[in-house]
């Protein structure tokens, strides 16, 4: 093995790349992101749409049919799989493995594009996303209160702590669920429009027509010129009421003569609770780059700072906090690797008896680790539940492999006492090196088959690379 022939002779070149490498990978430990999942790319594009009031079979005419029919043609495309419920329909595509997805989502838009005509007009614009495991939230949290409603509560949540929560550093978005959303009803009387002759169709055409803001033109006056704006939107329900609907010969029908108009909330579909009490829940998302642990802590602290200006009525809790698993990872890892210490401390001790190789054993460990910290760091990966099974594994190996090679070591230095030090290091590394080599392969070869048949190979090529 010549790598072993020249650390030997050129100990202090070794010494300086192996002391560099150590800095390197201390910077990446500390500076490495901390996430509960890798950054996997999975090859999978969602598309949601939302039409109210629709039935499936509605849904199933006339939007799953020409989208379908459109993604099919898509290049890559493996399988479709849909479903058509009550007001939503969604749409999975799922591509072979190897397609850029990046790609297949520009093509998959260029089809929504392609069949938006053939849609009908009054449905929701479809979000089509990429699929993304890694981008769960981080933290999930509620939001109550002894004294706003939930209608209240929610328009609390929607305009106000939204913000204050996405201005944190790393936070990418948020997701807002349950209490009531505010709506304005208008309930018409059967009787008067039966008698004045009007349609719902010509009351929702007029209430558009009214509710509307837009540029009026520009008035000059000498050398300065305005900008004039039509501000034409609802501030109030009176405004609503006073509507005017018709008028004719003198006479005017109000929309408050045909409707009453009320500030209610949406038609109840989910309920959250949080300890039994009726509660709004929360789902901060993080930036693909972030760190899972630096986010959850800086949202915690910005909800501390939030409590000394809001309402003393309202109440926060924690659901769900990545945070916690991947700490628990850590930790476990951490108790692994400091009984792996222990374990081979105790048998090196007692196999080969040498407290020279029990040291050098003990360096071998840590060094190993921060070396391949500075290797991830360059590669941009993470510490999470994959990398640190990889890391687990591949402890077991370095282990395996020195105990292999310190054990040749000393046979040969009991059959050959007078050979010196740097020739029998050589010797013996050259015996056992290749066979070494071999198994380390072997081994790796049969992991990477084992991913291959097991698991998906997004996640296999993800974890290996770390092992």
């Amino acid at each position: 093995m010549k790598i072993t022939e020249y650390t030997v002779r050129r100990r202090y070149a070794t010494a300086a790349i192996v002391f560099t490498m150590l800095v390197l990978g201390t910077y990446g430990l500390i500076n490495m992101p901390i996430d509960l999942l890798p950054d996997v790319t999975y090859p999978l594009i969602k598309v949601h749409i939302w039409w109210r009031g629709a039935t499936p079979e509605d849904i199933d005419k006339n939007i799953a049919d020409p989208i379908e029919h459109q993604m099919a043609t898509v290049d890559g495309i493996d399988y479709l799989n849909s479903s058509s419920i009550e007001g939503m329909y969604t749409l999975e595509a799922n591509f072979r493995y190897g397609v850029n997805v990046d790609i297949a989502y520009q093509d998959a838009l260029a089809a929504m594009a392609r069949v938006a005509r053939e849609l009908q007009a009054d449905m929701d614009p479809p979000v089509v996303i990429k699929a993304d495991p890694s981008q769960l939230p981080v933290l999930q949290l509620t939001v109550s209160s002894t004294e706003l409603g939930l209608t209240r509560l929610r328009t609390w949540a929607d305009d106000w702590l939204q913000d204050q929560l996405v201005a944190v550093a790393g936070v990418a978005g948020t997701e807002i669920v349950g209490g009531l959303k505010r709506e304005i009803r208008i309930r018409l009387d059967p009787a008067a429009l039966e008698k004045y002759h009007l349609t719902l169709s010509g009351i929702a055409k007029r209430l558009q027509q009214e509710n509307i803001e837009q540029f009026g033109g520009r008035v000059t006056q000498g050398n300065r010129e305005y900008i004039a704006r039509t501000t034409g939107e609802y501030r109030s329900l009176d405004d609503i009421r006073n509507v005017l609907i018709v008028q004719e010969n003198g006479a005017r029908l109000m929309l408050r003569d045909i409707a009453q108009v009320e500030d209610s909330h949406e038609e109840v579909r989910v309920i959250t609770r949080y300890n039994g009490n009726p509660a709004v829940k929360i789902s901060v998302l993080k930036q693909a780059d972030a760190d899972t642990v630096e986010v959850s802590k800086a949202v915690a602290k910005r909800i501390e700072e939030l409590k000394a200006i809001i309402p003393p009525s309202i109440n926060f809790g924690i659901v769900e906090n990545q945070a916690d698993y991947v700490g628990a990872a850590l930790k476990g890892v951490r108790n692994a690797v400091l009984e792996a210490a222990f374990l081979v401390i105790i048998i090196l001790a007692l196999f080969l008896g040498s407290w020279r190789q029990v040291i050098a054993m003990i360096w071998a460990l840590p060094a190993t680790l921060l070396i391949n910290y500075g290797l991830m760091q360059i590669a941009h990966y993470s510490l999470n539940i994959f990398s640190l099974g990889g890391l687990i594994i591949a402890i077991a190996v370095d282990l395996d492999n020195s105990i292999i090679v310190i054990e040749n070591i000393t046979r040969l230095r009991r059959e050959q006492p007078d050979l010196p030090v740097s020739k029998l290091v050589v010797a013996a590394t050259h015996q056992v090196g290749p066979a070494v080599f071999a198994a380390t392969l072997s081994f790796l070869a049969l992991f990477l088959h084992f991913c291959w048949s097991a698991v998906s190979p997004a996640y296999c090529s993800t974890s290996s690379s770390w092992s």
